[in-house]
This record gives structure tokens, sequence and C-alpha cells, in this order.
């Protein structure tokens, strides 16, 4: 069978999919048993995934994230080489997926409707199955029913103040609010696993996020941009550590650093703004702008570049097995302050 799960809530997708890989069985057998793609792989390694067979198992679970809309992915041509086009093949494969095999094919956009994939699945005898993992319409009442799954309870007070701590995204910063939004849940779920853990067993109080939920990210990712900047990768892992002693997930922490990074780009190729006329050009707010003026002297732009494409390699080396979060991590950043 195979299946597309689409839309911005990466939290509940993954989620389900953990939930689909639990049913291979044991975790030493399941790993044996779970393959995961990602935007690069060719049509023929998700074939080859697909058509594998279960080892000492009756299933076997292959996840191909992005795959459909990442600009990376082959152009579709036109309807002449049809023929050609890896999308066009994907879907004349995906009705010959073996019975054995579940293939997820995870998008973290939304697809239209009349995406060929999703007018597949709507024919049953396909084998398709299709769900849309969309963000709540109402963030304070998802915040109340995720307390309550994890064994909590937070005031309304409490929940309201709580989905305005967590930055949702600006729509005035273009390149980077789709994944801002995206983040948002994924955020949520980690100050509600502390705010549940420090409230033990009571309510948790309007207090309690006042005490737990602050900025502190931003000005971790500043100290980290500083150390970094200081090629002082003492400062740089100690700062690293603390994020991730506080229970920030490493792929968010990753995240922050590849925003962080564009960021610093944008600041050097616009370095003769000033930094009122930058917040202006960039939408973020002034104070953010005059750190990342100032912070973007300390690197050449080929330096920059360099670190984008670092963080590229860091998560596709998380995302596809090839390295444990935290060790990739630590070694992007003896990467970057190498210089």
């Amino acid at each position: 069978m195979w299946y597309v799960f689409h839309g911005p809530d990466g939290l509940t997708r993954d989620e389900e999919i953990a939930r689909l890989k639990k049913k291979l069985g044991e975790p030493d057998i399941a790993s044996l048993n779970y393959t995961v793609l990602d935007a690069t792989a060719q049509l023929k390694d998700i074939q080859a995934a697909a058509d594998a067979m279960p080892f000492l198992t009756e299933k076997r679970l292959v996840v191909v994230r992005n795959w459909l809309t990442q600009p990376g992915r082959p152009k579709r041509k036109s309807k002449a080489d049809a023929s050609d086009d890896p999308l066009a093949q994907l879907a004349a494969y995906l009705p010959d997926v073996p019975d054995t095999t579940g293939l997820v094919l995870a998008e973290d956009e939304t697809l239209p409707a009349t995406h060929p994939v999703l007018k597949l699945a709507q024919d049953k005898s396909k084998g398709g199955f299709v769900k849309l993992f969309d963000l709540p319409d109402d963030p304070v009442r998802w915040i109340n029913e995720r307390a309550r799954l994890k064994g909590g309870q937070i005031s309304r007070p409490a929940a309201q103040l709580l989905s305005t701590r967590i930055h949702r995204g600006n729509k005035n910063d273009r390149d980077h609010f789709a994944e801002d939004n995206r983040l948002y849940l994924r955020k949520l779920d980690t100050e509600l696993d502390k705010l549940v853990a420090y409230a033990s067993g009571r309510p948790i109080d309007e207090r309690d996020v006042e005490t737990l939920v602050s900025d502190e990210q931003v000005a971790d990712m500043f100290g980290f941009v500083d150390a970094i900047g200081a090629r002082d990768g003492a400062a740089a892992l100690r700062i690293l550590r603390g994020v991730l002693g506080r229970g920030e997930q490493p792929l968010i922490v990753l995240t922050m650093i590849a925003r962080q990074t564009r960021l610093l780009i944008q600041a050097k190729e616009n370095d003769r703004l000033s930094p009122a006329e930058l917040a202006q050009t960039l939408g973020l707010h002034p104070f953010v702008a005059e750190k990342l003026t100032r912070q973007a002297r300390n690197f050449s732009m080929t330096q920059l570049e360099r670190a984008h494409v670092a963080v590229m390699e860091t998560d596709l080396a998380i995302k596809t097995g090839r390295m444990e979060d935290v060790v990739a991590l630590d070694v992007l950043v003896a990467e970057l302050c190498a210089g």
C-alpha cells in the first residue's frame, strides 16, 4: 500500500509514521525493514527500496520525504515527453507497490488537489491513501489536548500565553515563514514536555509559562553565532549543549542554525543598508537586524556560503540516518569554527 502524508503539521505526520514503523515488530527487526529517502533520490532508488522483500517480518516501510515538491526534483517535461517525466513514472508505478511494502510519500507542503498523485489516490483500486496534516485553526485547543495526552493539564490563560510565546513565523519574512510555521507545533510540544514535568501533576498556570518559556532561544542563537564568528568552538559547543539540555530537538536546533546562516547571508548581501533599513527589508525586529549587521562583519561571503552548504549536508546526514543527530551537530560546529 502507498500513502501520501502532506501538509505543514510534520509533528503529527511523523508520529503517524512512527506508529506504522512500530507495526514492523521489535526495534531491531524494524530498523532492518525501514528505509528513508529524501528529495535527491532517483525514481529507481524508490522502486528498489519498495520492491525489496522484508527481512524476518511480513512488512517493510519506505518513507520518501519531499520528493513530490522539492525544486531539486527533476522538472516535468512537455506532454510529448510525459513518458520520461519522473512524476508520471512514479504514478505509473504506485499501483504496483508490493503488498509487503508500505510506501509513504511525506510532504511538508500541502499538495494541490490537481496533483497527479492525489488524483491517482482517488481511485481506490490503485491502493493509495491520502491524509492532510494541517496546522490547527485553534492552537489553544491543540495545546490543551496535547497537554492531556502527556498526562498533564493546562489552564486556558496559560495555553493562550504559550501559544503567543512561541514564534509562529513572520509573514513578511518570505524566505522563512513556511519553515517557521511548520516548526511551531514541534516547539510547542517541546515546551509542553518541560511544563508538564515542571508542574508535576498540578495544572500548568501562567506563572509556569512565564518561568520556563522565554525568548532565550534567540539569545542563544546570537551567542552561538558570536562564538562561531570568533572561531571559539568550546563556547559554541557549550551553548549548543545548553540548548539541547533544555530539551530542544536537534533538528529544530539545526533549523535555527540554518535560518541564522541564511539571515547572515542576506545581511552580508545588503551590507550597505543601515540596521533600520535591513530590518525593514527583511521583516525583522530592529534589535535582530542590528545584531546581524555586526555578526555579518565576522564572515566573508565565501565562509557563509560554505556554512550554508555544511548545514544542508548535516540535515541530509541526520534524516537519512548516516549520522546520529547530536553527533552531526557536534561535527557541524567543529566545521563552522574551523573557518
